[in-house]
């Protein structure tokens, strides 16, 4: 199954979850000829005494991050023997698709997108983007601080694209099978490790009992919940490029949910983009399992009418910092609505 991706238009920038679920344990390892040369992250480096062609592996086309990661200094600074930044400096390299790894990774053509806040590399982006090939994307921003809209009256943060596409998938691993989330990274929240909160969703009521995932994101905590058996799973997020990426991630992972249908509800464009919805929340999508119904919401958590949906749990995720945000809500629907589970991840 092909996808155009919706950031630039190009059919293999995403893949069906199957796929890269099938390619993942090889998808970043050496073959029998590959190189593996570690470099120095912490001091400057002589990049001439590097030689990026003959470092790519004659069997697999790979190279080992290190070295792309130099390649990417090389080819901002030009010419310099001593270009004034270390490797760590360069910015954060993002696998893409990020697939549980156990050594260090070989990259292939187009599965990184960098991300750096450092003015020389931003300046050379379309340079990297054409000098590197195992580079998708340059974007532009801080990776300390999370992207997207925390809450409704929040302003909404992003980071800029500057080359290439900033769409990415992590592949997310729990008990009850693999889900590949993809995601605007320039707009939504960068996250490495979903074990911890997938491991508290294992002690949930989840099974046969109707999710409201509040904050949902690009959908990762309530499609897992539909892997572990929930009967119903309403998404919803105030950040509507959050809402446009579930609703990919609804058709990216169609086979391994088992999703009979899709249909889209809303015909609301990228003009909105940058909103929250003006009044309730209003349903975009839905989708049916055999034995799920899954619900997708533009609109703020507190907008949404919880009496009427029949929850059993409510999920609230969210971003670093800004739990205090959510403690009034949360306190009043466990005094309006006892029976109710509502957990914080």
């Amino acid at each position: 199954m092909r996808f155009v991706c919706p950031e630039c238009g190009n059919r293999s920038c995403v893949q069906a979850a199957e796929r890269v679920i099938k390619a993942a344990p090889t998808l970043y390892a050496k073959c029998p000829s590959c190189n593996d040369l570690i470099l120095d992250k912490a001091e400057e480096i002589d990049l001439t005494s590097i030689r990026f062609d003959s470092s790519r592996c004659e069997g697999c086309g790979k190279r080992p991050l290190d070295v792309v990661m130099a390649h990417i200094l090389a080819s901002s600074v030009q010419n310099k023997k001593c270009p004034g930044l270390a490797l760590r400096q360069v910015g954060t390299p993002l696998l893409s698709p990020s697939v549980p790894i156990y050594a260090r990774p070989q990259i292939g053509y187009k599965n990184l997108l960098l991300l750096t806040d450092q003015p020389i590399i931003a300046a050379a982006s379309d340079r990297i983007l054409r000098d590197v090939q195992e580079v998708k994307g340059v974007i532009y921003g801080n990776a300390a601080e999370p992207f997207g809209l925390a809450y409704k009256e929040a302003a909404a943060r992003t980071c800029r694209t500057l080359a290439g596409c900033d769409m990415r998938a992590d592949l997310v691993t729990s008990a009850y099978g693999q889900l590949l989330i993809y995601k605007s990274q320039s707009k939504i929240h960068i996250e490495h490790d979903h074990s911890r909160k997938i491991a508290k969703l294992s002690v949930l009521p989840i099974a046969d009992h109707a999710i409201f995932d509040a904050l949902a994101g690009p959908g990762t905590l309530g499609l897992t919940c539909v892997l572990m058996g929930a009967k119903k799973v309403t998404l919803n997020d105030a950040w509507f490029p959050a809402v446009e990426n579930a609703y990919l991630n609804l058709h990216v992972n169609r086979r391994v949910l088992g999703i009979q249908s899709i249909s889209r509800v809303s015909r609301a464009t990228k003009a909105r983009a940058a909103t929250v919805s003006g009044g309730s929340s209003y349903l975009f999508a839905t989708a049916k399992t055999h034995r799920a119904y899954i619900e997708l919401y533009h609109g703020a958590f507190e907008e949404f009418d919880i009496e009427a949906s029949g929850t059993h749990v409510i999920l609230v995720d969210p971003f670093p910092g800004t739990e205090a945000h959510f403690k009034a809500l949360i306190e009043d629907i466990h005094r309006k609505y006892p029976r109710i589970h509502v957990i914080c991840v």
